[in-house]
């Protein structure tokens, strides 16, 4: 990503109020573009077709087979496993200057994604849909497979130097989504396959992209998979961070007391649902300054680090970086904490407002309260995960994960066991916990860094 980095520095250097505004607005969108455009391209495609269709049954399918549990959290916990151990070796075959090797091993990536999904998404449909019709199932199957491809190809797209051009990508497809399910959206199939159709264009214009900037005479490339140095804790700490961040949702939705059915055997929350959307919209400049710190400030100070140690730098300035490394880190973590803690204030007083402008129940208040804290919990506990990534503790970083699945799982299921009182307290809590755990983990990290260079390589 050091290409972005590059520029968000070159923005700053001009110094103007206008500069900042630019620099955090380019990291919002590069951070949480791509999810903000597909999930309001969803809502709205809901609310054009709730007065066209007439029946909140119809648009409630769609959305709910598009966003849960069968296409955009089936395929984001399946790519999971792929996600930061695809990263990693990406970014080993640019430092070892092995660039043609990208191209393939991507196309594997893809095809192992599939693989992987495959097996697991056919009997599940099956399963869930029973009484559906075969035309809709195989939709939905598609849909997955065409989602398991963006979302990787987002990653390598991203780290190029088209990284608008993945943003403008998601904004036309989804552009194009929303215009098409306003001219021919009469039932969930047609919505559904207008949604395959939009997201089919977005991966062959990522795909692109990618092929426009790396030259190779090898289609396929497995190697990153089978070798017997793959990245199995990347897997598994993206896997379980990914089921972490929705087993309080699927709990929620398949919880007699809170859960309805919408479509076959899949469920939604209405107690749950509308409150975590609108808290993770919350989360939108906190991701900026994180995208932001992490891209420059820590970023160049941790090349700085290692090129120190690679080069035979002195043990002055090897320390002088490390302890810039760890003022970057406090820095970036309360500048999170601070500006994340004074919004949630200010949307906690005009949360009664708003609820009331969208027409939303003020039964939800207390729930939105203690789901915008957990997820500000969140955001912070994702930025020492990727701090970890990139000074390689890969171990520590997974059990933080698996500890957060486990936990978010767990206490959430105990706080609907609670009463309506505590709902959402269990997600809040296990994030509370593991970022508490995760700053313990990077002060000790950061303290052994020399050490742990030196002497364990």
């Amino acid at each position: 990503m050091a290409g972005i980095g590059f520029e968000l520095r070159q923005m700053l250097k001009k110094e103007r109020l206008l500069s900042l505004a630019k620099v955090y607005g380019y990291s919002a969108i590069l951070s949480s573009g791509p999810w903000v455009i597909s999930m309001v391209a969803i809502l709205i495609v809901g609310f054009i077709n709730l007065s066209d269709l007439g029946n909140y049954s119809q648009v409630a399918k769609f959305q709910v087979v598009v966003t849960y549990a069968i296409t955009l959290a089936l395929s984001l916990i399946v790519t999971g496993i792929l996600q930061l151990p695809f990263t990693r070796y990406v970014a080993d075959l640019v430092f070892a200057k092995r660039e043609d090797e990208v191209l393939p091993s991507y196309f594997g990536a893809i095809f192992i994604s599939w693989i992987l999904g495959l097996p697991f998404i056919i009997p599940l449909v099956f399963f869930v849909f029973e009484n559906q019709n075969l035309f809709f199932i195989l939709e939905v199957i598609s849909t997955f497979l065409i989602l398991c491809g963006v979302w990787i190809s987002s990653i390598l797209a991203a780290s190029l130097k088209y990284h608008k051009g993945v943003v403008w990508a998601y904004f036309f497809s989804y552009a194009l989504i929303v215009l098409f399910s306003f001219l021919i959206g009469r039932d969930v199939e047609t919505l559904l396959f207008v949604f395959f159709g939009g997201n089919a264009i977005l991966l062959a214009i990522l795909m692109t992209l990618i092929i426009k900037t790396y030259n190779s005479s090898i289609f396929i490339k497995l190697d990153f998979f089978l070798a017997p140095n793959f990245y199995w804790t990347l897997a598994i700490a993206g896997l379980a961070y990914n089921l972490g961040a929705w087993v309080d949702k699927f709990v929620f939705w398949y919880h007699p007391l809170t859960g309805v059915e919408v479509i076959g055997k899949l469920h939604a929350s209405i107690v749950y649902d509308i409150p975590i959307f609108f808290a993770y919209l919350s989360i939108l400049p906190s991701m900026a300054i994180f995208f932001y710190r992490l891209e420059t400030d820590f970023a160049q100070k941790c090349e700085l680090y290692y090129d120190a140690v690679r080069s035979g730098g002195t043990l002055h300035l090897i320390h002088r970086y490390r302890n810039e490394m760890v003022n970057v880190i406090r820095h970036a973590i309360r500048e999170i904490l601070v500006v994340q803690g004074v919004l949630t204030i200010l949307l906690f007083l005009s949360a009664p407002t708003l609820f009331k402008m969208l027409h939303i129940s003020q039964l939800y208040l207390g729930l939105f309260h203690i789901l915008t804290i957990g997820a500000m919990l969140q955001v912070s506990f994702m930025s020492v995960l990727a701090i970890l990534y990139y000074i390689d503790r890969k171990k520590v970083a997974m059990w933080l994960c698996i500890s957060f699945f486990v936990l978010n799982g767990t206490l959430s299921y105990l706080s609907i066991s609670m009463g309506p009182a505590m709902f959402g307290y269990g997600y809040a809590l296990s994030l509370l916990i593991v970022f508490c755990a995760s700053l313990i983990v990077i002060r000790n990290e950061m303290s052994r860094l020399d050490y742990e260079t030196f002497m364990l390589q």
